[in-house]
């Protein structure tokens, strides 16, 4: 609950009450004194009737998905209800606009409920930045008759979406493998994996049955087997160092932050996943995690956990990712790609360690 006092009310207000007091006390008599305890119980009369507004005051907010994408725009829905006997008169909306967009509902919106009345207010809503926060309407505002003071409270029930991120070409520098061996000297690990040849031979006892090439052999009358070839499959590890921020302390800058953050990570996976390059992904999901991309299937577990699914659950998470950073050793001859989401001074946001 935050109380603003406006300067001009206020004015005004001691003007009648000093007014009041100088009548009451020169002319005495009952219509005097009736105006003057009027003037004194206006304040917290005022108070007591907007705090029993709030009390009856419900507020539902809903949205056609739950589980959004970044910038795009969905249906979204703000019930008000007010279940008391007294009317709610001119209650003003905060909305979050750092963070959504809301097509219809703007800040700073007046609604005005009469006893045991429902008001819905509809509006399409798109989300700014990737990640979990809440959208829609933040506070209510009441404002007293004689405009002295404002009571501004937290809506009794907020609305949080996850918002997936895009999946554009901001990684595509990171992703290059070959940059990063030529900039660095590093070599990633090599490993070697059979793949069907072009070559053949005849079928013999042990052979794998999917190395028989059933077309050639029902030419030739006889069962031929291809050959395997090795390919080359080179491996890396991803260290994505999440900010640890309380979430009272989310601002603006910490979803952008954020945003940024998720939407490069995603894009990384997906074009290594793209690439056949294995990709190992160390990241704070509540305890520190590790996940292998090398396929489309896997890169959508992970993608499907980013959103909503970076935090720490306890300072020693956090240590502990740390102590993974230094040491290198456990890593072998792994190329690793650090990811700062806030780096601090004289740190880079994304290196080869």
């Amino acid at each position: 609950m935050r109380i603003t006092f406006h300067k001009k009310g206020v004015c005004l207000y001691l003007v009648f009450l000093i007014a009041s007091l100088v009548f009451s006390s020169f002319f005495g008599g009952a219509v005097s004194f009736v105006w003057l305890y009027a003037m004194l119980l206006l304040i917290p009369v005022s108070f007591a009737y907007i705090f029993v507004n709030y009390k009856f005051l419900s507020i539902y907010q809903t949205m056609d998905v739950h589980k959004v994408l970044k910038g795009d725009e969905h249906e979204f829905t703000l019930a008000l209800e007010n279940d008391g006997v007294l009317p709610i008169y001119r209650m003003k909306l905060a909305t979050y606009v750092d963070r959504c967009v809301l097509k219809d509902i703007e800040d700073g919106t007046e609604v005005s409920l009469d006893s045991f009345k429902r008001k819905e207010l509809k509006s399409g809503l798109s989300c700014r930045y990737a990640g979990a926060y809440d959208v829609g309407a933040g506070n209510v505002s009441f404002t007293d008759p004689f405009g002295i003071f404002t009571v501004r409270f937290k809506v009794p029930y907020n609305f949080r979406a996850i918002v997936s991120p895009r999946i554009t070409d901001v990684g595509d520098g990171i992703v290059d493998i070959e940059n990063i061996v030529n900039s660095t000297g590093l070599k990633s690990t090599v490993q070697n994996e059979d793949i069907p040849g072009s070559d053949m031979r005849a079928y013999e006892k042990g052979d794998s049955i999917s190395s028989i090439n059933w077309k050639i052999s029902a030419k030739l009358g006889e069962l031929v087997v291809r050959l395997p070839d090795k390919k080359e499959k080179r491996t890396l590890t991803m260290i994505l160092e999440a900010a640890d921020v309380p979430e009272i302390k989310w601002d603006t800058q910490f979803l952008k932050d954020r945003d940024r953050f998720l939407e490069l990570i995603v894009s990384c996976a997906f074009n290594f996943a793209g690439q056949g390059v294995p990709v190992k992904l160390i990241y704070p999901s509540g305890t520190i995690r590790e996940k292998t991309v090398n396929s489309y299937e896997s890169f959508l577990e992970f993608y499907n956990t980013v959103a909503d699914g970076i935090f720490y659950s306890s300072d020693a998470e956090v240590t502990k990712l740390k102590e993974m950073i230094t040491d290198r050793s456990s890593y072998g001859d792994e190329t690793i790609i650090l990811i700062r989401e806030r780096p601090k001074s004289g740190e880079e946001y994304c290196a080869v360690i």
